[in-house]
């Protein structure tokens, strides 16, 4: 079975519907104040990763393929920051809208739906839509509009030793349309 997914640009309604279903959580301005008196300075964790996937490491990922090949999850967070130079292809990132188990289940049941992910056309160098952490056990993979000569690319900060944990999709095979 094919299950087509039709890519839709990022908007901070897009952006705050993935976070509310727990698929990522955002990175942007005001999202994380915290109450502080006048004269003094707080810090607090927003999250910290487990430490069985090692220290921190910022990787960067450019993306030339159409195909969904990889469309995987990890055990624990990634920070995403879509920071790119102008002019390049557009980034499309598609997520799950349901926890692996979930996912794989459906797979199982042969009722996975197209309406189970949602595609996004990513929005580069935005202060509300380009900075976010994945969520951990929510699969996603990234292609790009076209492949070119000048693809997109941009950084993710991770635990040294995440893991990457493909989907098996069976009889069903994932297509982001061609828009």
């Amino acid at each position: 079975m094919k299950l087509v997914v039709k890519p839709i640009k990022a908007t901070e309604s897009l952006m705050a519907f993935l976070e509310e279903k727990k698929v990522i959580t955002r990175i942007c301005p005001g999202h994380d104040q915290l109450n502080t008196q006048k004269g003094e300075s707080r810090c607090e964790t927003v999250y910290s990763t487990n430490p069985q996937f090692g220290p921190h490491k910022l990787i960067c990922v450019t993306i030339n393929t159409t195909e969904p090949r990889n469309f995987l999850y990890h055990s624990d967070k990634e920070d995403f920051m879509l920071i790119d130079k102008l002019g390049t292809a557009e980034l499309i990132l598609t997520v799950s809208l349901l926890h692996k188990d979930e996912l794989l289940h459906k797979i199982d049941a042969n009722t996975l739906s197209a309406e189970d992910f949602v595609s996004v056309i990513c929005e580069m160098n935005d202060s509300y839509l380009s900075f976010f952490t994945m969520n951990p056990y929510y699969p996603h993979v990234e292609t790009c509009r076209v492949t070119s000569e000048n693809p997109p690319s941009f950084y993710v900060g991770e635990p040294r030793d995440l893991d990457e944990n493909l989907i098996d999709f069976k009889n069903y095979q994932l297509t982001i349309e061609q828009y």
